[in-house]
């Protein structure tokens, strides 16, 4: 197997890089501009633009934006870097089918695994950017964010580092509860980003972001848990790195895990407890 160790692309650059004899690190590497938006900001973005106005048009409304203070605005882009790198980086590890990799020691070929990292640079220009945020500070609280994959752009709110309950009816074997999701934004549009559809496939509907509890709980649904399938970015950039040079190489895949315990970020609003058996 013929090892690429940097890979240069529009949407982000990567690195594949040995870590010992049976470890690799692969990091995506993405280059972010924020903009600040500013209710004199004047820009279009489909149907979502500003004219300098202080009001915000939407498919779903009109809002008011407000200035951001400097500090605030700082803090925002701090945030923005620890937040995505915390919850998307060294979250996922790669098992091969097989023995695949060849150490530049004497040992033989073994089943090196792949740890999964992620790392942001904030740049100042959309030139030096692979992804363009338009950031923005309206006065209410029902702005629905978004990115634009194929356009590498998407427009945030103030509001979108924090985690926020969401109460949606969720199928639970048989029977239909009242759960409450916990889910931060931006988490999930980052998701989006890495170019990972809704639980249910692309749209925008209820059900896209999930019917059963598994699937609202989902990061891509209404909440925050990952799973295998999250690893799929960077397996599918792993074909970048990884240059099969005989027929064997070739036969050889990668499956995602997810590397640690997490947290349970819903509540069951219809849970109750079993009632207690009457001894006999």
């Amino acid at each position: 197997m013929h090892i690429h160790l940097f890979r240069n692309a529009r949407k982000w650059d990567s690195c594949l890089i040995p870590i010992d004899d049976t470890t690799f690190g692969m990091i995506l590497q993405f280059k972010v501009n924020l903009v600040r938006v500013e209710p004199t900001t004047r820009f279009f973005m489909g149907d979502t633009y500003a004219t300098g106005n202080g009001i915000l048009h939407d498919t779903y409304g009109r809002f008011h934006l407000q200035r951001w203070g400097d500090t605030e605005w700082e803090n925002y882009k701090r945030d923005f870097v620890n937040v995505v790198q915390r919850h998307w980086s060294d979250k996922f590890i790669l098992d091969p089918s097989k023995d695949w990799y060849v150490p530049r020691t004497t040992s033989p070929r073994n089943s090196a695994t792949i740890q999964c990292g992620l790392s942001i640079q904030l740049v100042d220009t959309a030139a030096r950017a692979h992804q363009t945020y338009r950031i923005i500070h309206p006065q209410e609280d029902t702005f629905r964010s978004f990115v634009v994959e194929n356009s590498r752009t998407g427009i945030f709110t103030h509001q979108d580092l924090e985690s926020h309950w969401n109460d949606r009816p969720t199928r639970i074997g048989s029977e239909t509860h009242n759960v409450s999701f916990l889910q931060t934004t931006i988490n999930h549009e980052f998701g989006h980003t890495l170019g990972l559809d809704h639980v249910n496939g692309v749209g925008n509907t209820d059900r896209h972001y999930g019917v059963t509890l598994s699937e609202r709980e989902n990061q891509m649904g209404m909440g925050g848990l990952l799973t295998p399938r999250h690893a799929r970015p960077w397996i599918q950039r792993l074909r970048n790195h990884l240059i099969p040079q005989t027929q064997y190489d070739t036969t050889v895949t990668f499956r995602g895990r997810v590397a640690s315990p997490q947290l349970i970020e819903y509540w069951d609003n219809d849970w109750r407890p079993a009632a207690p058996t009457t001894a006999s």
